[in-house]
């Protein structure tokens, strides 16, 4: 091991986004993802004698997508329950809603949420060493991540079975707190939790707009790891992934990181830069 001297930033706090900055998703695996879940509420409503076609339900999946766009323009968020109520009344026009029964709720909330842990994102091959990496740095770590169909609780348990859910001192997910990043109310949510205050808090992810201009609009530093959209996402019209990074309100020439990363890693050398 290096005996290289690592100054402490007790000052200081990161934050990190989540997907495609920690986590880095596939195509191939969103799309399994999309069909297992679509054919999981067909078999969950099939077995409560609600019968709606495989077709509709596919058609209504898709289209939601859109709609969910529609919401996140306002900075707002949905949750899982609320996106299955959509989908079905999307699927019926409006002819079914939700059932009352709690348990019906859940095997219905199961089968939308599981097929995350049937085919994960990946987890970046450079998160485990930049974390351990910034717990020797800065004072304490967070996590600040929109969600899309996965809810938060769902991805704390992802956190937890890639090991680095104990590197996080607070973790803010969108559908938690009900805004969505570039909302600055998320990242005073996590600042404050942190007990830290913007100017000492560096944040860091993939989505120039919603990482980089929420971020520093609110009067954070912020690091931009360019990550660009795979070829897989664009061509797919109804991926939340490349929806999100077509949907700009605010032009690229007010939006300037204080650095930008290609490497997870090189975070660490922004850090030792800091002052």
């Amino acid at each position: 091991m290096g005996s290289r001297h690592v100054q402490v930033k007790r000052d200081y706090c990161v934050t990190f986004d989540l997907w495609e900055t920690l986590f880095i998703d596939r195509h191939e695996l969103d799309h399994e993802r999309d069909r297992m879940r679509y054919e999981g509420l067909h078999q969950v409503l099939s077995s409560l004698d609600i019968e709606i076609p495989l077709d509709d339900l596919r058609g209504a999946y898709e289209e939601s997508a859109h709609q969910f766009q529609s919401i996140w323009r306002r900075n707002e968020s949905i949750s899982a329950t609320d996106q299955i109520r959509l989908i079905i009344r999307e699927a019926t026009r409006n002819a079914v809603d939700l059932p009352k029964d709690p348990s019906a709720v859940d095997m219905l909330q199961n089968a939308y949420v599981d097929p995350l842990f049937k085919f994960p994102p990946k987890l970046n091959d450079e998160a485990m060493a930049t974390l351990e990496g910034m717990r020797g740095r800065v004072r304490k770590l967070g996590l600040i991540s929109n969600t899309g169909r996965s809810p938060g609780a769902a991805l704390r348990k992802l956190m937890g079975r890639y090991e680095i859910l104990p590197f996080f001192d607070v973790t803010i997910f969108s559908d938690e707190v009900g805004c969505r990043k570039p909302d600055k109310r998320i990242f005073e949510a996590a600042v404050a939790q942190l007990g830290s205050n913007p100017a000492r808090t560096i944040h860091i992810g993939d989505d120039p707009e919603a990482d980089i201009w929420g971020a520093k609009q609110f009067g954070m530093r912020a690091l931009l790891f360019d990550y660009p959209v795979p070829e897989g996402f664009k061509r797919v019209p109804t991926s939340l992934f490349a929806l999100s990074r077509v949907d700009r309100r605010v032009p690229d020439s007010e939006i300037e990181p204080d650095a930008r990363i290609t490497s997870l890693k090189e975070a660490l050398a922004f850090i030792d830069s800091v002052s």
